[in-house]
């Protein structure tokens, strides 16, 4: 059966739009709730304070986990893509190794390819499909069907 990631905003499931900002990922197994892990992508802008200034830490996920994140830099784009911060990305994303399915809202292009180097299917939700992670990962069975 398959491992799905849900990026969410705490221990509510509720969805968080931005993959690479939400402070959690929810994870499913057999289309049950397992566990939430932190989103170390997130957690290392939190610890920054500017975006790759401090070179991504790789620790556990403090000061996430309150659902809004302040940034000194501008987001009103994308970020550049690059080969380095496609690097980031999927160093931020070694906690998801064994995930076999993301399930998005949106997504960046260096944080969709990240999850393509590790292997991750990634699949676009829409808003009607849900708001909590659990509806997300019942439509995805539905529509498996």
């Amino acid at each position: 059966m398959k491992k799905i990631a849900v990026a969410v905003t705490g221990k509510n499931l509720e969805i968080f739009v931005r993959v690479g900002r939400a402070p959690w990922f929810a994870i499913f197994e057999e289309g049950q709730f397992v566990a939430l892990r932190p989103n170390k992508h997130a957690a290392s802008h939190d610890r920054d304070g500017e975006h790759h200034g401090g070179g991504h830490g790789h620790g556990g996920g403090q000061g996430v986990g309150h659902g809004h994140h302040h940034h000194d830099h501008d987001h009103s784009g994308m970020e550049e893509y690059s080969a380095e911060e496609v690097e980031l990305h999927r160093k931020d994303l070694d906690n998801l190794s064994d995930v076999d399915v993301i399930l998005v809202r949106a997504i960046g292009p260096n944080m969709k390819e990240a999850l393509e180097l590790h292997g991750i299917e990634i699949v676009k939700m829409r808003k009607k499909d849900g708001e909590k992670a659990g509806e997300l990962v019942e439509k995805y069975f539905s529509d498996k069907k």
